[in-house]
């Protein structure tokens, strides 16, 4: 069955795989009850330092790992609890301020859509478009409102165990190596849509 260190082990040969750089990994962790909480920022290479101003399209990976899965995966026969992943998008805009909201939202849209029709055909012909939310951020201190950013963030949960069928921990890492490769695209895809002369200041990376 699988175990919390499978999953870790597995993502981290996945994202690796696919040219993405892990900038934090926070894990909490209570032992007295089996409750552990996993959060990844995972980042395509970049200029350093980080601004608001080079800021690459990114991906916030997290989960939760419950008393459940850990009694599922001591063997315990119990019925399977879903393992959802949430994977967050942000993309971080300068010198967009002329374009609205739907604009910006029906943009971000796209760029998902098409990478799940890449990798994922079937689903995407019948998925309602996610949700954006869109998030203004303006300079502190100035006497009128001045634009500083835009950063636009989307949510989707995928359920390890719904795509899981098999339950071989090969297929695992398959599994999340195609996930990984979406996530990927959708980061890429981003960039071509907001960033498509300097990409936000990085260098792409191929999927391998």
């Amino acid at each position: 069955m699988l175990t919390y260190d499978d999953l870790v082990s597995g993502l981290e040969d996945a994202w690796l795989a696919v040219g993405l750089h892990e900038h934090a990994f926070i894990e909490s962790i209570i032992p007295a009850t089996h409750d552990r909480t996993c959060k990844i920022e995972l980042f395509p290479e970049h200029d350093e330092p980080l601004t608001s101003e080079n800021m690459p399209p990114f991906l916030e990976l997290s989960f939760s790992w419950s008393p459940v899965h850990q009694l599922l995966a001591e063997g315990r026969e119990l019925p399977l609890e879903p393992l959802d992943l949430t994977w967050t998008y942000t993309a971080t805009l300068n010198g967009q301020g002329e374009r609205n909201d739907i604009e910006l939202v029906r943009m971000f849209q796209r760029a998902v859509q098409n990478a799940f029709q890449r990798y994922y055909p079937a689903e995407a012909a019948e998925m309602e478009p996610v949700a954006v939310e869109v998030r203004r951020v303006y300079m502190p201190g100035s006497q009128r409102l001045q634009l500083d950013y835009i950063q636009l963030v989307s949510s989707t949960i995928s359920d390890i165990f719904e795509q899981w069928s098999d339950r071989d921990l090969q297929g695992l890492r398959s599994l999340l190596r195609t996930e990984l490769q979406l996530a990927n695209a959708i980061i890429n895809n981003l960039a071509d849509a907001f960033t498509p002369k300097g990409r936000g200041g990085y260098k792409t990376v191929d999927a391998a």
